[in-house]
């Protein structure tokens, strides 16, 4: 892809273009691209954000898709900046060596492995190997003792993976199956890698987390999909492969784990979950149409809050620099003039400013320096893990506003 995006006609599973529009958030910076002070005076670049169903596969998706070398080329987001997630990911990696590798020469893989979190767990229990796009990001996995391959994974890749390291045991995906332009070169890819005998687990956002909750802020640019277990299902059986086995992942919101093998028995979890899917209707149009007017009803509610506490001189400041919080920040209009600064524990982003809003982050001990009346929470999805370990400032009356599933302080 040479131009920075393209505009696709065909859906990316069953290439067809029986499309509908479900939201449209209109022209968007992008949700990863955080500004140095030097930067403050150039226009962001911006790029369409809209949603559409595919009303013959079911898919979820964006058909305007950005060059994935400006997305992910450099990267600053590190797993291993969040606890929550170094816990989740480090349990997951000993579940699964647990349940499916026999033999230390077992190969275990991560697509997008970021810095390694998952792969550091259990790198003395088989051998590993991590496939991260984006150049810091690889660097920092490979510090680790993680053999890495900086690279965008596709089929091609996969069949020199098989011919230079055998087939993997275990290949894993977390949070990135949504980010993958050529989906298909990806599922043909794992194809390739898993064999007849390996697993393809991965972790998605489930679709009914936008539908039923409204949390449109999972969606950005780097977020191609947004699955529903009979999207999944739809385009993993294109190349030969079932789905045997799913579970309900609380985090990021609703996500799911997916079980991906060949002449797997096929779990009853399978049926129940797509028979739930079908009782909500996310096979069917109807029910994204009104999904437009949950998001602004949000905007609303939010937008009001904050200008009513601005109006009484409460200082404001944001908690968190999730891409997903630019998404709300850039939608809502919420900016510098609003809040005051943004706290992350990522050192790659503090000192750095928030695309299109200009919001200033700092390191989380500037909460304490300088006490606010009241933080916006944009890593809602950790919210019982942050109010916990804030327990101090609530105490001192700082006070949290919670913007999802719904807006409410506490």
């Amino acid at each position: 892809m040479n131009k920075d995006f393209i505009h696709k006609t065909l859906c990316h599973s069953c290439e067809q273009s029986n499309f509908a529009e479900i939201l449209n958030l209109g022209e968007m910076p992008l949700a990863n691209s955080f500004l140095e002070e030097k930067d403050l005076d150039e226009p962001d670049k911006k790029f369409p954000l809209v949603v559409y169903f595919c009303k013959d596969c079911g898919l979820v998706q964006l058909l305007d898709v950005v060059n994935p070398e400006i997305l992910f080329s450099n990267y600053d987001y590190l797993t291993s900046a969040s606890k929550p997630l170094v816990e989740h990911f480090t349990k997951m990696g000993g579940d699964l060596s647990g349940k499916f590798i026999k033999s230390k020469n077992d190969l275990f893989i991560e697509i997008g492995g970021n810095d390694a979190v998952l792969l550091n767990a259990i790198k003395n229990k088989c051998r590993v190997l991590n496939i991260e796009p984006a150049k810091n990001v690889a660097e920092i996995s490979r510090q680790k003792g993680i053999e890495t391959i900086n690279e965008f994974f596709n089929k091609e890749l996969a069949e020199k993976i098989v011919k230079k390291y055998g087939n993997a045991k275990v290949v894993v995906a977390n949070n990135v199956m949504a980010h993958i332009a050529d989906i298909k070169s990806v599922f043909g890819g794992i194809r390739v890698l898993i064999g007849k005998d390996g697993v393809f687990v991965f972790e998605v956002h489930r679709v009914s987390d936008l539908i039923e909750e409204g949390n449109f802020d999972q969606i950005y640019h780097e977020h191609l999909f947004y699955y529903s277990l009979f999207a999944l299902n739809n385009l993993i059986r294109q190349f030969g492969l079932d789905i045997f086995d799913v579970e309900p992942i609380h985090m990021h919101g609703q996500s799911m784990r997916v079980f991906v093998g060949k002449d797997k028995p096929i779990s009853k979890s399978v049926t129940e979950f797509l028979e739930k899917e079908k009782d909500i209707g996310l096979d069917k149009l109807d029910t994204f149409l009104n999904f437009s007017e949950k998001v602004e009803k949000r905007k609303i509610e939010l937008t009001n809050l904050l200008d009513n506490l601005k109006k009484q001189n409460k200082r404001i400041v944001g908690y968190g620099a999730p891409a997903k919080g630019n998404t709300l920040l850039n939608y809502f209009q919420i900016d510098n003039k609003i809040l005051d600064f943004l706290t992350d524990t990522t050192p790659l982003k503090q000192g750095l400013y928030t695309p299109g809003t200009r919001i200033p982050i700092f390191h989380p001990d500037k909460l304490k320096e300088m006490k606010p009346d009241y933080v916006l929470l944009l890593a809602w999805n950790y919210a019982d893990a942050i109010l916990e370990k804030e327990k101090e400032l609530r105490e001192q009356g700082v006070k949290f506003i919670i913007p999802a599933p719904f807006v409410r302080v506490v």
